[in-house]
């Protein structure tokens, strides 16, 4: 592995779903494509979507998944763990303890594979924190949240964990920003999907005026939402039109600044980048300098998200990115 100092740039298996999904990979063949490429080597990988085993992988599979990244030469840094109470479908949710206990399970496996820290999830309720940090501080392996849109860095939720991490005072807690929380316009590869469904100009006219306004993103959706209906929309093409609430927001990208001390890790979120290294929706230029200059030492890895309405190559875009935010860094 290699000694890196300053920020660095991997990559999240996350970015090659669709690639995952129709089979031209499995986890072996998906790890290897990305070190020919020259991706990593630092990596990371949602637990649920790649491990048969998850959330209690076994000691045989993690010591075969060890060995398999150190022989690739790829750096397991970020296994991104769940928060959900809803396990089974028709069953009832799980109960605090048990969230408890489900959260520890992920904890161990993710050690036991050699990452370095999870990503876990605002669905994991502020107060149940200082029943899982202790555990994580035996285990010595990080925690960050994903601050993830429609949330930022001033959302309610966001300052009530950091009221709790200031408490537990602890350095295993911290951030995982993810940029879609700051974006500053609406893809226009999103809006062309939803072209493509049939929605019309006008629905997306009004879409884009909606969503530059104050306010929190279900509620605009419910607004978008009533003047489609209103106006004879389709609620199919409502409902491509309304992605643009849930996957990113508009929240100001110099916000990041108040949360670079505690920062772990990054979720480089993109939904395109041109062949000039322009990203179409985030401000890169404006967020990357508040990393770098704020000590930001970690790993931001390429998260493409454009494959929950696009098929593009993502190893293209996944590369565009990488040299548009090593180039940024670097400036």
């Amino acid at each position: 592995m290699t000694n890196a100092t300053g920020p660095q740039v991997g990559v999240t298996l996350y970015s090659f779903t669709n690639e995952w999904l129709t089979r031209q990979f499995d986890l072996e063949g998906l790890l290897r494509e990305v070190a020919k490429r020259g991706m990593g080597p630092n990596i990371e990988i949602i637990g649920f979507q790649n491990f048969k085993e998850f959330p209690d992988v076994s000691d045989d599979f993690a010591a075969r998944f060890k060995d398999m990244v150190a022989e690739i030469g790829l750096n397991p840094v970020s296994c991104a763990i769940n928060s959900d109470r809803f396990l089974r479908p028709g069953q009832q949710p799980i109960d605090d303890a048990s969230l408890v206990e489900y959260h520890k399970r992920q904890l161990r496996s993710a050690k036991k594979m050699g990452f370095s820290l999870v990503r876990y999830q605002f669905a994991l309720p502020v107060e149940l924190l200082p029943q899982i940090a202790p555990y994580a501080e035996e285990l010595d392996i990080r925690m960050g949240v994903e601050v993830h849109a429609p949330m930022w860095a001033g959302h309610p939720a966001v300052q009530a964990y950091g009221d709790m991490y200031d408490k537990l005072n602890t350095p295993v807690l911290g951030w995982i920003p993810d940029f879609g929380g700051t974006a500053s316009r609406i893809p226009e590869s999103m809006l062309d999907a939803a072209r493509k469904t049939g929605a019309a100009e006008s629905l997306l006219d009004m879409l884009k005026e909606i969503w530059v306004e104050p306010g929190m993103s279900h509620e605009k959706a419910g607004k978008l939402r009533e003047w489609g209906l209103a106006n004879g929309h389709a609620p199919l093409h409502i409902q491509a039109a309304c992605l643009a609430f849930f996957i990113l927001a508009n929240h100001d990208p110099k916000s990041w600044a108040a949360m670079v001390d505690r920062t772990i890790h990054i979720h480089g979120k993109f939904y395109g980048v041109s062949e000039d290294l322009v990203e179409e929706a985030i401000d890169y230029q404006t967020i990357l300098p508040l990393f770098r200059d704020g000590g930001f030492t970690g790993t931001l890895v390429s998260e493409w998200e454009g494959h929950a309405y696009d098929t593009r190559d993502a190893f293209e875009q996944v590369s565009r990115h990488q040299a548009m935010c090593k180039g940024l860094f670097a400036a």
